[in-house]
């Protein structure tokens, strides 16, 4: 099978990571697998085991399917010559969203909630087609190094509302008078237009390390350094920053924003309805003062999210484009 995925670039977006690492798992099983970005040059921060060209090579050749999940490449998606165009929405509530479903594509949704939000707003069918983790970057250390503070993980991109880190923020804040030794954690790549420094974005009292362009073969020790990870997420499909941290093994308080697949309310995280301060500040103070729930939640998310797997999400998209 021919596949190819149009973006915009290949920089480090949780958005690129999906096609990098189901192209990999697509070629491993000995198909064919090009990305399609503006300037054609290869991912220089994950191995990539197929092929990029830049959008003049778009008309070059035909394949079995084509995927896309920006609005910004539709023209140069319509350009791709491919049996089916799957179009794999992501987000909820694109500006683009309306015209995207009445193109003459299949569709393909990254999550159980953005699947039901398309049935529900537009009556669109789409495939679930969630994940994914990759196992052998982010996984359980063996142990945890020595600390004497509480450390709590957040996703670091502070301009970007929907991730709402200023409400897992705010969180924190309301616990840091009963627990002293609570220490924040932050991670994020400078990537895209928008390049500012998001350390000088963080506005917050409680004690804080801030994690800036960290290669992939070291997000397991830094996963592996935090007692929780608390994402506070809205309008998301997958939350991939989450999955990730079940996978090294850290308990989790969540929204249900991009994480209905895998996060299940007292069984393998803490879920709180909205992206509340204080409904997360209820869940975080709950794992702080129960070790015992922390360690069962960590290890039956970690457990959950192996369904998840890119492997298992490449077979899942090679059965369905073989019965399409």
């Amino acid at each position: 099978m021919n596949v190819a995925a149009v973006l915009p670039h290949v920089e480090v977006f949780g958005g690129v990571r999906r096609y990098i690492e189901i192209g990999n798992e697509f070629v491993r099983r000995g198909h064919a697998f090009t990305l399609f970005h503006a300037s054609g040059e290869p991912p220089a921060w994950l191995p990539f085991l197929g092929v990029t060209r830049p959008y003049s090579a778009l008309a070059d050749e035909a394949f079995d399917v084509g995927l896309t999940s920006e609005y910004s490449t539709l023209s140069e998606f319509d350009r791709l010559r491919a049996r089916a165009k799957f179009f794999y929405f992501v987000l909820e509530r694109h500006k683009l969203e309306r015209d995207v479903v009445r193109r003459p594509y299949r569709f393909l949704g990254n999550s159980r909630g953005i699947c039901d939000y398309l049935w529900r707003r537009y009556g669109l069918a789409c495939h679930r087609a969630p994940g994914g983790v990759n196992p052998s970057i982010f996984h359980p250390l063996d142990a945890r190094p020595p600390s004497s503070s509480f450390n709590i993980l957040c996703y670091g991109r502070v301009a970007k509302r929907r991730k709402g880190i200023q409400y897992a923020i705010r969180a924190v804040e309301g616990l840091s008078r009963r627990h002293s030794n609570l220490k924040l954690i932050f991670f994020d790549t400078l990537v895209g237009r928008d390049r500012r420094d998001p350390r000088s974005l963080i506005r917050t009292d409680v004690p804080y390390d801030f994690h800036l362009n960290l290669p992939q073969s070291e997000m397991a020790a830094l996963f592996g350094q935090a007692d929780l990870f608390v994402s506070a997420e809205w309008r998301a499909g997958w939350s991939n920053t989450t999955a990730e941290a079940m996978a090294c093994r850290l308990p989790v308080v969540c929204t249900p924003s991009g994480t209905r697949d895998f996060a299940e309310d007292g069984r393998t995280a803490l879920v709180a309805p909205l992206p509340l301060p204080a409904l997360l500040r209820r869940r975080i103070s709950r794992l702080i003062g129960d070790p015992a729930l922390r360690l069962r939640l960590a290890e039956a998310g970690c457990s959950r999210v192996q369904e998840f797997t890119w492997a298992r999400l490449a077979e899942r998209l090679l059965a369905l484009f073989r019965e399409l």
